[in-house]
C-alpha cells in the first residue's frame, strides 16, 4: 500500500496522470486515501467512477514513463507454464511473453508498483526495451486465455478431486442408472395396472408416496405464510461494501445480451467494487461480439469458455470461478432482470449473518399473463420461492437452491467444491451438499425477475433437464447412506427422500392416476357405478393431492399479488401430465444421456420487459452523477499538474 504521509511521488504520478484533467494535488491525494481506505487500486478508482477509460490511463502511464504500450497482448505472445494455484490468477498484474523473438514483460501495474517501476527505471534505463504496459482487463484476458488447459481441467474435476462421493460422473455408474430408470417405470406400471391380488398393498404404497409430497409442501406453504415478509435492514453505505462477484453463463444468446447489460449496469453498487464476468461458450460467436460490445463499462470483463464435455452451465461457471475477485459472488442467467438493491442487501446480511453461507433470491415471473402455461409456470415459482423455500430456510433445512439469483461467501463455496459440472440441475445439488457439511442458507428478501417458456416444448425440455439433475442428486447422494444419515440427522434424512425422492417418482402418477380414473368413467360407462366403485380410490387420492397443490397455489398467488391468474389453476391436472411426461423422459435420459443438457431458449416473450423502475431512474441519475462528476474532476482555472521527475 502506498502511505500518504512518507511517500507524496504517488501524488506527483496521479497528478501526472489525470493532467487532461487539470486534477491539483490535494484531489490527487483524496483518491489516494480514499484507495487506501478501500483497499483499492487508485487507478480503478478513477476509471469506475469518473468514466475514465483504462485504456487511456494506462496508455498515458507508459507514455510518462517512457514505456511501449499496446492495447492487447498479442496472440500467441504469452510464455506462461500451467499453474496449479489458480487462486492466484485474479491479482495477476505482469506476464512474460516473446514478441518476434524479443523477451517481453506485458504489465499493468498499480499506482504503487507505476511510483516503484518509475523509480527503478532511473537507475536501469535500459529495462524500458523490455517492458510492455497494457490495460489490466487486455492483462487478465490473457492471463485467462494462457491458463484455459488448467481452468478447464478444474472446472470438470475440482468436486471430484473435494468430495469424490458427490460427483455425478463418478456417482453414476450404468448399472445404477438402469436401475433407477427401472425403478421409475416400475412405479408407473404399478399406478396403471394394480393386480387385484396385490390392489390393497398397492395402492396404499403408491398413495403414501403421492400424497407424501403433497402434504409436505402444504406444510411448508402454510409455514412460509406465516412467516410474512421480512423487514428490510438499513443497507451498507458505499464504503463499507465488499468486492463482489457476478458470473452470467451465456450460450447463443446474443439477442438478450443488451437487456442484460442494462440490468447489470442499474444496479445499485460501487462500480469499482464490483467484478462482473460475462461466461460465454467459444462456440457462441454471436454472442461474444454482442459481449464485446458491452464492455465499455469498466466492472464488465469476457471470460470465454472452451468448447468441450460436458457442455453444462456448471462447467462454464466452475471454469470462471478461479478468476472471481469478489469476497462474495452471485450467478444470474441471461435472462434475469435483478432487483437494483440485490448486491447491496446481500453484503448487508451476510455482514450481519455470519452463520449464512448462501442466500437465495426470490425468483418471480413478469410474463405470468401471456398464456396459460406462463401462469401455471408463474403459480409454481409464486410457490416455491414466496412460501415454501422461506419455510425451509427458517428451519434450517437443506434447501434445493433455485438455478439463479444464488449468492455465496466465496470462501464457502470454494471450500465445498464449487459446482458440479456434470449435475444438470446444479443449484439443487449444491443446497444439498451445502447442508450436509453444515452450512446454513437462506433467504434473501429482494428479487429476480425472470421469462418463463411460452411453449409446450421448450417447457418440456427445460422440466425434463430438472427432472433428470433431481434424479441425479438423489442417486448421488444415496451412494452413502449412513454418512448422509449422520450429516444430516433423521429430520433432514427424511426430507430429503421425502421431498426429492417423492417429487420425482410422484410426478409419473399424476398423469397415469388421472388417465385412469377419467377411462373408468368414460369408458366404461355401462358398468359406471361398478367401475366407479373400483375407481373412488383414485379419486379420493387425486381430490387430495389437487386440492393441496390449488390451495398452495392461490395462496401463493395472493403473496405475490397475482391474484388474476388463480382463474388458470382448473388447468393444473393439464399442467401435471406435462410433468409426467417430463419425468419419464428424464428418468430414460439418465439412463442414455446422463450430463445432456437442454438449454432453455429465452427472449421468446412477446411481454415487453422493462427495468425495475428504479433502475430506470439510477440509470439516470448514474448519469447525471457521471457528467457531474467530470465536471468537479476538471478543476477549471487550476494550473496543470507539473510532470515527475
Amino acid at each position: 500500500m502506498i502511505y500518504l504521509r512518507t511517500d507524496l511521488r504517488a501524488t506527483d504520478l496521479l497528478q501526472q496522470l489525470l493532467a487532461p484533467f487539470r486534477v491539483d494535488r490535494y484531489h490527487a491525494s483524496a483518491l489516494i486515501s480514499h484507495a487506501e481506505t478501500q483497499n483499492l487500486d487508485v487507478l480503478h478508482v478513477c476509471a469506475a467512477r469518473y468514466g475514465i477509460a483504462e485504456t487511456t490511463l494506462y496508455a498515458r502511464a507508459a507514455e510518462i514513463l517512457g514505456l511501449a504500450y499496446h492495447p492487447t497482448v498479442p496472440p500467441g505472445a504469452i510464455n506462461m507454464p500451467q499453474i496449479d494455484r489458480l487462486e492466484f490468477l485474479p491479482d495477476m498484474r505482469q506476464i512474460r511473453g516473446k514478441v518476434f523473438d524479443r523477451e517481453l514483460i506485458f504489465a499493468a501495474p498499480s499506482l504503487e508498483r507505476l511510483v516503484a517501476l518509475h523509480a527503478r527505471l532511473k537507475r536501469q534505463p535500459e529495462l524500458r526495451s523490455q517492458i510492455c504496459i497494457v490495460p489490466l482487463r487486455a492483462l487478465r484476458q490473457a492471463v485467462q486465455e494462457a491458463q484455459n488447459p488448467t481452468l478447464y481441467d478444474a472446472a470438470i474435476q475440482r468436486l471430484a478431486r473435494v468430495w469424490p462421493r458427490a460427483s455425478a460422473h463418478l456417482g453414476l455408474g450404468d448399472f445404477k442408472r438402469f436401475l433407477f430408470l427401472g425403478a421409475v417405470l416400475f412405479v408407473a406400471v404399478l399406478s396403471a395396472w394394480d393386480p387385484p391380488v396385490l390392489e390393497i398393498v398397492i395402492f396404499w404404497f403408491l398413495a403414501l408416496l403421492y400424497l407424501s409430497p403433497a402434504a409436505f409442501r402444504l406444510y411448508a406453504s402454510l409455514y412460509g405464510l406465516m412467516l410474512g415478509r421480512s423487514k428490510p435492514p438499513r443497507l451498507l453505505g458505499d464504503a463499507e461494501l465488499p468486492t463482489y462477484s457476478v458470473l452470467v453463463p451465456l450460450r447463443d444468446e446474443a439477442a438478450l445480451v443488451p437487456q442484460l447489460a442494462r440490468a447489470l449496469k442499474a444496479l445499485n453498487y460501487p462500480p469499482e467494487k464490483l467484478d462482473i464476468k460475462l461466461v460465454v461458450e467459444s462456440v457462441s460467436v454471436d454472442t461474444i461480439a454482442a459481449v464485446e460490445a458491452e464492455l465499455n463499462y469498466l466492472p464488465f470483463q469476457l471470460v470465454t469458455v472452451p468448447d468441450g464435455a460436458p457442455r453444462t452451465k456448471p462447467k462454464a461457471i466452475n471454469f470462471a470461478l478461479p478468476l472471481a475477485r469478489g469476497d462474495h459472488i452471485v450467478v444470474f442467467d441471461a435472462e434475469d432482470i435483478p432487483h437494483p438493491d440485490q448486491l447491496r442487501l446481500a453484503a448487508t446480511l451476510f455482514a450481519q449473518q455470519p452463520e449464512i453461507d448462501c442466500f437465495q433470491a426470490e425468483l418471480v415471473i413478469d410474463n405470468g399473463g401471456e398464456t396459460a402455461l406462463t401462469a401455471l409456470f408463474t403459480t409454481e415459482y409464486a410457490t416455491q420461492f414466496g412460501l415454501i423455500m422461506p419455510a425451509l430456510a427458517d428451519l434450517a433445512m437443506p434447501m434445493p437452491l433455485g438455478g439463479t439469483s444464488n449468492h455465496f461467501r466465496i470462501t464457502s463455496l470454494r471450500h465445498v467444491g464449487g459446482w458440479d459440472s456434470y449435475n444438470v440441475t446444479e443449484d439443487a445439488d449444491l443446497g444439498l451438499r451445502l447442508a450436509r457439511i453444515g452450512m446454513r442458507c437462506g433467504m434473501l428478501p429482494s428479487t429476480t425477475r425472470e421469462e418463463a417458456p411460452i411453449n409446450i416444448w421448450p417447457w418440456v425440455r427445460q422440466r425434463t433437464r430438472w427432472m433428470k439433475g433431481w434424479m441425479q442428486t438423489l442417486l448421488v447422494h444415496s451412494s452413502e447412506l449412513r454418512l448422509l444419515h449422520l450429516q444430516l440427522g433423521w429430520r433432514d434424512f427424511l426430507f430429503f427422500y421425502l421431498y426429492i425422492g417423492g417429487m420425482v417418482f410422484a410426478a409419473p402418477m399424476h398423469g397415469i392416476f388421472l388417465v385412469k380414473f377419467v377411462s373408468e368413467v368414460l369408458i366404461y360407462q355401462a358398468e359406471l357405478p361398478a367401475r366407479l366403485a373400483h375407481a373412488w380410490p383414485y379419486f379420493i387420492v387425486l381430490s387430495m393431492t389437487y386440492g393441496s397443490a390449488l390451495i398452495i397455489g392461490i395462496l401463493g398467488l395472493i403473496r405475490a399479488g397475482k391474484p388474476l391468474l388463480i382463474f388458470y389453476q382448473l388447468l393444473l391436472p393439464l399442467y401435471w401430465i406435462l410433468t409426467s411426461v417430463a419425468t419419464l423422459r428424464a428418468a430414460w435420459q439418465l439412463a442414455f444421456d446422463p450430463f445432456g443438457w437442454e438449454k432453455t431458449t429465452h427472449g421468446k416473450t412477446r411481454v415487453m420487459r422493462t427495468l425495475w423502475p428504479r433502475q430506470q431512474n439510477r440509470t439516470k441519475r448514474w448519469r447525471v452523477k457521471l457528467r457531474r462528476a467530470r465536471r468537479q474532476f476538471v478543476l477549471k482555472g487550476k494550473r496543470p499538474a507539473r510532470p515527475i521527475d
